[in-house]
């Protein structure tokens, strides 16, 4: 079985739609988002409407968490996070299906236990677990083959033993110096692969500005 893992889509539903196609073009047979649909970038309703559209299975991110005023945030953030206009714009449907998502998802495939959340399994919306994170060993404490994370916008694949952990990096607005859509593959029978995806950022932040994103977001994605 193959399963498509996206997380941190942050409202750009253009580098979405790359993902969607290489996942379609591979089989992948069941997509599964670790959060931060929404935020950032001024295509929020639209992600939200084509993820919805396609069935997939989401948890939350800290960004849902923020509209939904389950957290906080900073008030000079509200600039960079630009989730007034999603406030404004989400139709009662999707926002009553962004409050039904949980903050953890746990699957058993072909015998292995697969545990998603966009955090860290001790603090599933706010805790970065980087590719250097200290504390990879506490893992080997929790029920599961596969963790599946996001949130730091840096794709990883880290094994601690017997555990396997990976971070797919960030369809719409990475970190870690390549500026395409990021996601991955997973193959029950061959194992994880990623992906990175070409499209038109230039055309994609042109109208970004327009619509009056914050210059911070516009340069982050323009300079990796």
């Amino acid at each position: 079985m193959k399963i498509g893992i996206i997380s941190d889509i942050h409202g750009n539903c253009d580098a979405l739609e790359v993902i969607l196609h290489e996942f379609e073009e591979n089989n992948v047979e069941k997509i599964i988002c670790l959060g931060d649909m929404i935020g950032y970038f001024h295509q929020s309703i639209e992600v939200l409407d084509r993820l919805m559209e396609i069935d997939i299975s989401a948890i939350c991110g800290n960004h849902e968490a923020y509209l939904l005023g389950t957290l906080s945030y900073p008030p000079e953030r509200a600039c960079i996070y630009n989730l007034e206009y999603v406030q404004n714009s989400i139709s009662p449907k999707v926002l009553h299906w962004l409050a039904s998502l949980p903050t953890k998802l746990n699957l058993t495939l072909d015998g292995k236990k697969f545990l998603f959340f966009h955090g860290s399994p001790w603090d599933p919306l706010q805790e970065y677990v980087y590719p250097d994170y200290q504390y990879f060993k506490n893992f080997l404490m929790i029920n599961s083959d596969y963790f599946f994370l996001g949130h730091t916008h840096y794709p990883f694949y880290k094994k601690i033993e017997a555990k396997n952990i990976v971070n797919p990096g960030s369809v719409g607005l990475p970190r870690n110096g390549d500026n395409r859509a990021q996601a991955a593959i997973f193959d029950t029978r061959s194992g994880i692969e990623f992906v990175q995806e070409e499209y038109d950022i230039r055309m994609f932040l042109d109208s970004a500005k327009k619509k009056g994103v914050n210059s911070v977001t516009i340069q982050r994605l323009k300079r990796q």
